[in-house]
């Protein structure tokens, strides 16, 4: 009996997927990295601006799956007292491995200390998150 379960268990590590036996979750199936102010042209700014002024902010977002990926790229604008002046967010879609750099519009129009606030989920509905949340501050003059 003990030869038949060492079989056993030898055949199911032999045929086992290992994309399955070390599926990633939570905050591990995306990245968020580089965040960054742009211009209308894609031309990278620093992080202080004037009001009244039109960036993009931007991030890469990499898939770390085997699976293709949906997933809902949401920035948040707040001000140094945490009040929201912008939320706002786009959905895609990413094939295994693959990148992408989504941006969302912000023309602020206060001068101030503001902080966008980056995050990947799933969905707006069932809000996993896939990556672990990042932060820019934004100086307006």
């Amino acid at each position: 009996m003990l030869r038949l379960a060492a079989i056993f268990a030898i055949c199911v590590l032999a045929f086992a997927s290992f994309d399955t036996v070390f599926a990633l979750d939570g905050t591990q199936r995306a990245e968020i990295k580089n965040p960054r102010l742009l211009n209308s042209f894609g031309e990278a700014l620093s992080q202080n601006v004037n009001a009244n002024q039109q960036v993009q902010i931007s991030g890469d977002i990499v898939n770390k799956q085997a699976t293709p990926q949906t997933f809902v790229y949401i920035v948040q604008i707040v001000d140094d007292a945490g009040i929201i002046y912008k939320l706002t967010w786009i959905s895609a879609s990413l094939n295994p491995q693959q990148s992408l750099s989504p941006a969302i519009s912000w023309n602020p129009t206060e001068p101030g200390t503001y902080t966008a606030q980056i995050y990947v989920w799933d969905s707006i509905k069932d809000a996993n998150a896939l990556a672990k949340k990042i932060d820019l501050k934004i100086l307006v003059s």
